[in-house]
């Protein structure tokens, strides 16, 4: 491999890594993606191991994991026992799949926990510390709804659609004067 490839590979590899880790994924799991995704060919695990240099069990169980957000798909080749793996390229395939199975439910819980608060909060009379309590669950109860239609918004629309949205919306960051009116009270 010629050496600026061979560096491309590994800042992508760290990249990945690093990206996989903060999302609570484990390092292994974003470098595996980056490997599968440079691939122009299916790869087995054995290998994946091997280019990673970590064992086949941290593999085997970073593996389903992307295979469980749709982010890797399993492969066979004819005259061969071995599982092989490559990435799924669509990468708002990936978003929906992420945000659908992964995000979606724990914003669906915390949601829930938030409203059983507020739902509480109306049996507690009038005090500094209850009103405190009461305006401070509405605001986060508010925010919650508007991150829970961002993200319903998102995954229905097509990667043409949400490429427009953001565009007009950084439409209005551009005008910022306008943005105030719109989003302050």
């Amino acid at each position: 491999m010629e050496a600026d490839l061979i560096r491309a590979r590994e800042a992508l590899v760290g990249a990945l890594g690093r990206q996989s880790g903060f999302w609570g994924l484990g390092r292994t799991a974003g470098e595996m993606y980056a490997v599968l995704y440079l691939s122009p060919s299916p790869v087995p695990l054995e290998e994946l191991a091997r280019s990673l240099g970590v064992t086949k069990g941290n593999v085997s169980v970073a593996i389903r994991q992307l295979e469980q957000l749709g982010m890797v798909r399993r492969s066979w080749n004819t005259g061969d026992r071995r599982v092989f793996f490559e990435a799924e390229t669509d990468f708002w395939r990936i978003a929906r799949s992420v945000l659908g199975l992964r995000q979606k439910p724990e914003f669906d819980q915390s949601f829930a926990l938030v409203e059983e608060a507020a739902r509480l909060l109306e049996g507690v009379g009038p005090s500094p510390e209850g009103d405190h309590a009461k305006q401070r669950v509405e605001a986060l109860r508010e925010f919650f709804g508007l991150l829970d239609s961002l993200v319903e918004t998102a995954l229905g629309m097509t990667p043409a659609q949400l490429k427009a949205m953001v565009e007009m919306l950084r439409g209005l960051g551009a005008n910022t004067e306008s943005l105030k009116e719109v989003t302050q009270p």
